[in-house]
């Protein structure tokens, strides 16, 4: 393949900031059309949950018993008077420009998986697919005969014949295969490089990178499913230039090598002027929908983001945005002493403030509920510009302000438009992204559900009929 290029943004002919004032400090965006664009598919909508027409009003059985908080746990009720009165502002200027609903058009066909909880079939269909990358992202390529004496020590210890058969050891060391060509809805046009083959087959190893400028369907199949004509093929479009490592974030020695490797083989840079982090703080309602594994809790999560190393990827002023809840604790993780950012040698420079909301434009939870706030903040940080330079937080942090009506549980706005004003050349920059549930053109991703939102099944081509928009969500007037 050809060697890789750093990519910036990608036109789209359906916008997903449906508002934004001239400061760019409030911003009303479309969160499926924003990730959509991101993959410069814009003859593709990524499927959805209905959008929220509603507050939801807390379930009785859900309102804690009171306590007591911890020392560490007393809110900042200064700061979420703040954030509550930039809220109030920013919805009302929005209101005052936009009178439709506050997302795109959304698509619901029946196959799509819905939340937790409230389509068994779908429900189904996202437990298989979560349950493929685990196995995806705990695979690892045999290297020399290792692989194939473990097994011949085990078959012995069972009674089985001493005798090697490399046939039957690749059977078992190399069952998922990956196999890539480009993507028909993808190319508008643009013949892919000679060095992509109509239909290239090789050994899954958790890492994929598309040097290409078009999209690439990428399949992963089980050989003896295929051979016996049995399971699927698991289909993923990987956006142009764009890189995958499909690995469990707390394996960061297993992360390290495959990037070396890959990097050296598509010489790829290895250091980063934006990096993104979600991490899966534990909360209460990512535990009530089983979004993910919540072991250990805030105190493993910081060791295991601390031992990822974050800081030798940052290039020299680079931008580093962090995502946290409304737990108390968790602000001083990242900007406290000892916390995140002072170990990056990172500088708090900006607060965005996500309030998700409904298609009228009202905050999704009572912005005065004590238990549940309706917005997420992201911490956007600068990294040093030397090594010999020692980062403080802005005096004066800015804050802005991003509304968007909320997706799925695990969708946040993708913010690569957003951000693209702040990097040093908005066509050639490099950006990774840690615990994506999502890929992005010319940008590194990593996490164990990376390839998640570019399953072929959360997808459908615009102009299908055989899916129906949801309920109430008109096209929106970009202002």
């Amino acid at each position: 393949m050809a060697s890789a290029s750093r990519l910036g943004a990608q036109s789209t002919s359906r916008p997903c900031i449906l508002y934004q004032n001239a400061e760019r400090d409030i911003t009303l965006i479309d969160i499926p059309t924003s990730i959509a664009s991101a993959q410069g598919r814009s003859d593709m909508l990524l499927l959805s949950t209905s959008p929220l027409e509603a507050p939801i009003e807390p379930k009785e059985d859900y309102r804690p018993r009171i306590q007591k908080p911890k020392a560490t746990e007393v809110p900042d009720y200064t700061q979420y008077a703040e954030y509550k009165l930039l809220i109030q502002q920013a919805l009302a200027e929005i209101r005052t420009h936009v009178s439709t609903p506050w997302c795109a058009p959304r698509r619901l066909p029946s196959q799509v998986p819905q939340p937790r909880g409230e389509d068994r079939a779908g429900d189904d269909l996202e437990k298989e697919l979560e349950s493929r990358l685990r196995d995806w992202a705990a695979w690892k390529e045999s290297k020399g005969d290792d692989t194939a004496l473990d097994l011949q020590k085990m078959m012995a210890s069972l009674g089985a014949t001493s005798e090697y058969d490399p046939m039957e050891v690749d059977s078992v060391t190399q069952q998922w295969m990956v196999s890539y060509h480009p993507a028909r809805e993808a190319t508008n046009g643009i013949q892919a490089a000679e060095t992509v083959s109509p239909d290239s087959s090789e050994p899954w190893t958790c890492t994929f990178h598309n040097p290409e400028d078009v999209s690439l369907e990428l399949s992963i199949y089980d050989i003896a499913a295929r051979q016996a004509r049995l399971g699927q093929d698991y289909r993923f479009t990987i956006p142009p230039r764009s890189t995958l490592f499909l690995s469990d974030s707390a394996h960061s020695d297993a992360f390290r090598t495959s990037f070396r490797q890959l990097t050296d083989e598509y010489t790829l840079p290895r250091h980063f002027d934006l990096v993104l982090l979600d991490p899966p703080w534990p909360n209460r309602s990512a535990k009530r929908k089983g979004a993910y594994e919540q072991i250990g809790g805030v105190p493993y999560l910081k060791k295991m983001l601390l031992k990822m190393d974050i800081d030798s990827y940052l290039e020299h002023n680079a931008l580093v945005g962090i995502w946290i809840t409304n737990k108390a604790s968790l602000r001083q993780h990242v900007l406290g002493p000892g916390g995140l950012f002072e170990t990056w040698n990172v500088g708090l420079i900006e607060e965005w403030i996500w309030i998700k909301t409904t298609t009228k434009g009202e905050p999704m939870f009572d912005i005065d509920d004590a238990m549940r706030k309706p917005y997420e903040i992201m911490l956007l940080g600068r990294a040093a510009p030397n090594s010999w330079t020692t980062m403080q937080h802005s005096p004066s942090v800015k804050r802005r302000v991003i509304a968007a009506v909320p997706d799925y549980h695990s969708r946040k706005p993708c913010l690569k438009e957003l951000l693209e004003p702040y990097m040093p050349d908005t066509k050639s920059y490099s950006a990774l992204e840690v615990f994506s549930r999502y890929l992005v053109a010319g940008w590194t991703s990593w996490g164990n559900e990376v390839l998640k939102f570019n399953w072929e099944k959360y997808w459908t081509a615009a102009d299908d009929t055989s899916v129906s928009p949801a309920q109430q969500t008109l096209a929106i007037r970009s202002i």
